[in-house]
């Protein structure tokens, strides 16, 4: 065969293992993983409700119950790298499997857990589901579509975390009983349910990325190229480390914003726990439209700028948020729960979740960054592993608000997403990148 014979035999092989399928297979597997995603984060959400609770539960103290909420975190960047690793050895949909088993069992012995300590062991388990089905699911879905709509594939996939939030409101509203402290356990319960119905979908309709499948022979011959520690080589070390710490920074004001929005609103606007999943309902749907925002913006201006733009966004929206919720009148040292402040709380609550718009951006951004044969690892251990960064955020929120009070804590989150907005720009811009298998 002359050069030229050669040189288009390799490249159709080579277009064969971009993970193009039909319309419909690509969309079955975004909807798999969506679900995936949406009782994730129903399942990782969920707490916030019933922090409060939980201290009463167990007699202990506010910052005792953050500290399950810190090994919550540490357990999605274990989770995440190691799962992410194994995602690149058995396969993305296996991997799928195992994250959402781990998580819903984990979620479903919560309900009966006897101690904090217990607790403690029970999320760590959700947090490990947690972190691994991110690096899997977006590795999957990242490989089966063309460069052309990664990011809004990305962002459909990521509306299934607010739609997972929203719905852990609504569970948390519907469920929790502010007259039966303990009512939290049928919370748990009940929000792991859903999780075992999505695990059957999965392995039922979910196909196996084809780009994995054409890189398994390069592993083969390659095991060392497939190692925990390949992330961190000089080919690819700046780049993990620049987007480990924008991660970090992204989720030290998410998770400070995540924990505590319930408990703001029950300590500084006096709610019920069960009013303010009310709020957090809006939040959800001001996330939903974020998302798909991102994912437009995101394939029309590149992925850094649209980064920027919505950290610099949240930035703004933190505060607006924080002291505009303080600005509402109290009736006898309580809010009136009308229509009026239900709106108000409502819009400055989705203007909040708009522009976390921004986690529609990781998933499409770190997939490209990397090659197939590390991609899930590497992007694993950069998103998931910002959450371990954000500990120290949560940790420190107990500690400050005696200090300087809950309001000025909670808007300490924008001086995260400031610094996260400038250190986008040091990391290539990969819109238009072919995932192939090649490596």
């Amino acid at each position: 065969m002359d050069s030229t014979g050669a040189m288009e035999t390799k490249r159709a092989a080579l277009a064969d293992s971009t993970g193009r399928m039909s319309g419909a297979g690509r969309y079955v597997i975004l909807g798999g993983s969506w679900g995936a995603w949406l009782f994730d984060a129903l399942d990782a959400t969920v707490f916030g409700f019933v922090i409060l609770a939980v201290a009463h539960t167990f007699s202990v103290s506010l910052s005792d119950v953050v500290s399950t909420v810190a090994w919550f975190l540490l357990a999605t960047g274990i989770g995440g790298f190691f799962l992410g690793n194994i995602a690149d050895k058995i396969g993305r949909k296996r991997t799928l499997l195992i994250s959402v088993l781990t998580y819903a069992t984990g979620t479903l012995l919560c309900g009966f857990a006897q101690s904090i300590w217990e607790l403690n062991a029970f999320r760590f388990a959700v947090g490990i589901g947690v972190g691994g089905l991110w690096s899997a699911a977006v590795a999957l879905v990242s490989e089966i579509w063309p460069p052309s709509g990664r990011a809004k594939a990305i962002a459909v996939m990521q509306t299934g975390w607010s739609g997972g939030s929203l719905l852990a409101a609504i569970f948390a509203w519907t469920l929790l009983d502010a007259s039966n402290p303990a009512s939290w356990r049928k919370l748990f319960i009940l929000s792991a349910i859903p999780a075992y119905c999505v695990a059957l979908f999965i392995l039922m309709f979910v196909r196996e990325s084809p780009v994995w499948l054409a890189n398994r022979e390069f592993l083969r011959k390659n095991a060392s190229k497939g190692n925990l520690m390949q992330i961190f080589r000089p080919e690819f070390r700046r780049t993990t480390l620049l987007a480990l710490t924008i991660s970090t920074l992204g989720m030290y004001g998410y998770w400070i914003i995540t924990t505590f929005t319930p408990t703001y609103l029950q300590s500084v606007l006096h709610v019920r726990i069960d009013q303010a999943p009310v709020f957090l309902v809006w939040t959800g749907i001001g996330a939903t439209a974020g998302y798909l925002v991102y994912g437009w913006l995101a394939e029309r201006v590149g992925r850094r700028a649209a980064f920027a733009g919505f950290f610099a966004g949240i930035a703004i929206a933190v505060p607006i948020f924080a002291y505009g919720a303080t600005m509402i009148p109290l009736t006898n040292g309580k809010l009136d729960f009308n229509a009026q402040n239900i709106v108000i709380i409502g819009i400055l609550s989705a203007l909040l979740g708009f522009f976390t718009g921004y986690f529609s951006g990781f998933g499409a951004w770190y997939a490209e960054l990397f090659p197939t044969s590390i991609r899930s690892t590497a992007a694993g251990f950069c998103f998931n592993f910002g959450r371990v960064g954000a500990i120290a955020g949560i940790k420190l929120v107990p500690v400050l608000i005696p200090l300087i009070g809950f309001t000025a804590t909670y808007c300490i989150a924008s001086i995260a997403y400031v610094t996260a907005a400038i250190l986008v720009f040091t990391l290539r811009e990969t819109q238009g990148v072919e995932l192939t298998s090649g490596n």
